[in-house]
């Protein structure tokens, strides 16, 4: 499975988007497909997934990349090099989790995904998982405008 095709890459590329604001809604999108997936996983709504739970379920998808091969696992990403593992002494449900510091990244992206996917999802009045590409690409870019126009602090994304 492709995270992020190429078509939406470029969709994303011809948004009136910052770089930053690209580079954060090819997350969103990429994680609205693990989080759907985990979702699935679980037989439960998306907006329902509670970060211990995107936790337990990548953690688990990571013991099978580790014990059958990365073909196995649905994150199915392969290492080229022997990765750094840096310290992480912040209190959240990732840190002591049994992942590597890229694991842990990704899981803090997806957690932080959701903050960004339920509320699109709302406003749409469709489900996270039901939500398109074209959907999130013009939110982020009405938001964008929004905090052009009325600054920052107008708009619902801060970053």
């Amino acid at each position: 499975m492709k995270f992020l095709t190429m078509e939406e890459a470029y969709a994303i590329d011809g948004a009136m988007l910052s770089t930053m604001e690209k580079f954060m809604t090819r997350i969103a999108i990429s994680s609205l497909r693990v989080l759907a997936h985990i979702a699935q996983a679980y037989g439960i709504p998306g907006e329902a997934l509670q970060p211990s739970q995107i936790v337990q379920w990548i953690e688990q998808d990571s013991q099978i990349r580790r014990e059958k091969g990365k073909d196995a696992a649905f994150l199915n990403w392969a290492k080229e090099e022997e990765e750094l593992d840096f310290a992480d002494d912040r209190n959240d449900e990732v840190t002591g989790a049994a992942l590597s510091s890229d694991e842990k990244f990704l899981t803090r992206m997806t957690i932080s995904a959701m903050q960004v996917l339920i509320p699109i999802a709302k406003d749409y009045g469709v489900s996270m998982e039901a939500l398109t590409v074209s959907q999130i690409i013009a939110w982020v870019e009405k938001d964008a405008k929004l905090k052009r126009e009325q600054g920052q602090e107008a708009g619902f994304l801060q970053w």
